[in-house]
């Protein structure tokens, strides 16, 4: 009996222990420390765009605001309570650090203290803004239906305009739409989506809400064709204008559909548009040509459908590069075992025109010079270079030299002292003309 009396004591102490607690938590309600995330608002954006820039927060869309709450009433403070901004008027040009202020706006009777934020400053990376303009381009993705071929696409618009940060706007090589034809066999149209593309051809998303397009997507017409198709092929005339290259000739239309007889069909295998329709001559930029192609085809073909082609002859300016050679660049041919060969002065600057793309990683061996002595006599004697520049490079001039046949050191000593002399001249000519 008195062991079933303790048993009842203890269970009684334990619920009266229990009952104390929940009352001494309920009547203390102590203070606690809590963190909530917060978006990040900008104020005065406008002194940024309306210099014609933009700017990116470097990882700090949120701030993290820390603030003290009884514990009874941590259930209703929420983010929504908090305004946390900064304002670009108070940037720090040299670091872009801007501090964050954070404001309680609701419920301000439940926070106690002050609050804080972490981080308690963002970076903010400024730059230019740019808008561009491209030209729309068209990609045909999938394969036809047998014996189709996919002849003229159309788009509704010819160019977009894109605005966006310098950085993200060089990224975009080209903007067009990629329509599939995987098991079609007749005309079809539609709209489709503008696509970015790189500078390899392969597509891409652009996630930087700064970017935007004046329009999103373009309205297609694409022609089926049937029977004979025809590659076509462009021979372009003319020379550009000094300081200026062709560069290709680029068409929407790549082949075009033909009828005729078997036998005049037979091993007609593509279309040529001649010189004489198609010239860069004098040409400072690209040159936008219509060509009716059915002024060219052989006797007794037609062409199905629309025969007139839009060709654009791409035409880009030159840049120039200089380069430095030595004796040790230059390919000699013709000299004498034995017998030395030195030029004065020892380094010949080469002058060389290109497209910038090729002149980025051009070097002195791409140049292919190469000096023959083998009519050289003992002595001084003037020199000339031959060059087989890279694809896409030309050789406008190199400086003037001699070359120095044996061991001639006094003449070869006294033309490098009398070119030195000269350099020097000509240095203090010019610092004289400056001054």
């Amino acid at each position: 009996m008195i062991k079933t009396n303790n048993l009842v004591l203890k269970i009684s102490s334990l619920a009266v222990a229990f009952l104390v607690w929940i009352i001494v938590v309920n009547v203390s309600n102590p203070i606690v420390t809590r963190n909530i995330s917060v978006p990040l608002n900008v104020v005065n954006a406008n002194i940024i765009t309306d210099a014609g820039k933009t700017y990116s927060l470097m990882g700090a869309n949120s701030v993290t605001v820390s603030y003290e709450v009884r514990s009874r009433d941590q259930s209703r403070i929420a983010a929504s309570d908090f305004n946390a901004s900064i304002d670009l008027g108070d940037m720090y040009d040299i670091t872009g650090a801007v501090p964050i202020a954070v404001e309680v706006v609701n419920n301000k009777d439940l926070i106690i203290g002050a609050v804080a934020s972490k981080p308690s400053i963002v970076r903010v990376s400024i730059e230019d803004l740019q808008r561009k303009e491209f030209t729309l381009t068209t990609k045909i993705t999938g394969t036809p239906s047998d014996g189709f071929s996919v002849g003229e696409v159309k788009l509704d618009k010819t160019n977009v305009v894109v605005t966006g940060p310098v950085s993200v706007i060089g990224q975009i090589s080209q903007i067009g739409v990629e329509i599939d034809v995987t098991g079609l066999d007749s005309d079809e149209s539609g709209r489709a989506e503008l696509k970015y593309f790189d500078a390899n051809g392969n597509a891409f998303v652009i996630s930087d809400s700064r970017v935007s397009k004046s329009f999103d997507n373009v309205g297609y017409s694409l022609v089926m064709l049937n029977g004979r198709t025809l590659a076509l092929n462009f021979d372009v005339g003319g020379t550009a204008a000094q300081g200026y290259k062709f560069t290709g000739a680029e068409s929407a239309t790549k082949s075009i559909q033909v009828r005729g007889q078997p036998e005049v069909l037979e091993g007609l295998d593509s279309i040529t548009v001649p010189a004489s329709a198609l010239s860069v001559e004098g040409a400072t930029g690209d040159v936008n040509v219509t060509v009716d192609i059915k002024n060219f085809l052989p006797a007794n073909v037609t062409a199905v459908g629309d025969t007139k082609v839009n060709v654009t002859l791409k035409v880009e300016a030159l840049d120039k590069k200089s380069l430095t050679l030595t004796v040790n660049d230059l390919n000699i041919v013709g000299a004498k075992p034995g017998v030395a060969t030195n030029i004065v002065p020892e380094k010949i600057t080469v002058v060389v025109s290109g497209l910038s793309a090729n002149l980025e990683s051009v070097t002195n061996a791409d140049l292919k010079a190469t000096l023959d002595v083998s009519e050289m006599n003992s002595g001084s004697n003037a020199g000339s270079l031959k060059f087989e520049p890279a694809t896409g490079l030309s050789v406008d001039s190199y400086t003037p030299f001699e070359v120095i046949i044996g061991n001639h050191t006094s003449e070869k000593n006294e033309k490098n002292e009398t070119t030195t002399a000269a350099e020097q001249s000509s240095t203090e000519t010019a610092s004289s003309a400056e001054n």
